[in-house]
């Protein structure tokens, strides 16, 4: 199984006529942008800011639905963006955050 990566789809609205970007995702998604070979080794799921999240509650529970996260193989979970794209590059190579 490969690991799998959920970010949200964007822009969402949260509020009447009010769009947004998530912040988080969005570094995830710069990080893709440029390492196109990540696709080869994690499956991306992009999915609606509205909660429950069903698709990460069935995996994680009611109690974890932050996005972006990173599930890997063994189960573990990783949150912070530049965790999550430093590890990616780590393990399957190209750009990480720059320190």
């Amino acid at each position: 199984m490969k690991p799998v990566l959920f970010v949200l789809s964007m822009p969402f609205e949260d509020g009447p006529g009010k769009m947004w970007i998530c912040s988080h995702c969005a570094m995830i998604e710069g990080a893709l942008a440029v390492n196109r070979h990540w696709y080869e080794h994690v499956e991306v799921r992009r999915i609606g800011f509205e909660k429950p999240r069903q698709e990460v509650v069935a995996l994680l529970g009611e109690e974890n639905q932050w996005l972006p996260v990173l599930i890997l193989e063994d189960k573990s979970i990783i949150t912070k963006p530049e965790e999550i794209i430093n590890y990616l590059a780590q393990a399957f190579g190209g750009a990480a955050v720059h320190p």
